[in-house]
């Protein structure tokens, strides 16, 4: 009985002192997985502003633009896009007036800004995409804390 005892204290104690090592192991891994970026940049003039806040992970950008001029209809949305370089090409289901609409958006990354042009759209496959993409208004917001 007492031999019995001893084997299966032993087993537990051997089989036990197994898993940590494992656990340990793969939170290790978990640990050293590479974490995304957060990236919030804003837009104040006069009492209008405008702020997105970026996710970078990989070559993926996803996150949320608002646009919210004083005394007018506030446009905002999500946006996700591919990142190359410092320019993102991205999708904004841009939500405003009680219409959703997707709009393309190419983002330009600087040191301390990203900017983008605005101006008149014309809609293609669905999606509304500048008339000319380098003309109209620049949106520059400057890199702000996230909170």
């Amino acid at each position: 009985m007492r031999i019995t005892l001893i084997i299966i204290s032993t087993s537990l104690l051997f089989g036990c002192q197994g898993r940590p090592s494992q656990e340990s192991a793969s939170t290790t891994s978990a640990e050293t997985a590479v974490a995304p970026d957060t990236l919030c940049f804003q837009q104040i003039l006069k009492r209008d502003t405008t702020t997105i806040r970026l996710i970078m992970n990989g070559t993926k950008a996803t996150g949320y633009l608002d646009i919210n001029p004083y005394e007018k209809d506030r446009a905002r949305g999500p946006v996700q896009g591919t990142i190359k370089g410092n320019q993102i090409q991205a999708n904004w289901d841009r939500s405003g007036e009680g219409v959703v609409q997707r709009y393309a958006l190419d983002l330009h990354l600087k040191a301390d800004a990203i900017t983008w042009h605005e101006g008149e759209r014309v809609q293609k496959q669905g999606v509304w995409v500048l008339k000319q993409p380098t003309r109209g208004y620049e949106y520059v917001l400057n890199k702000t804390d996230c909170r």
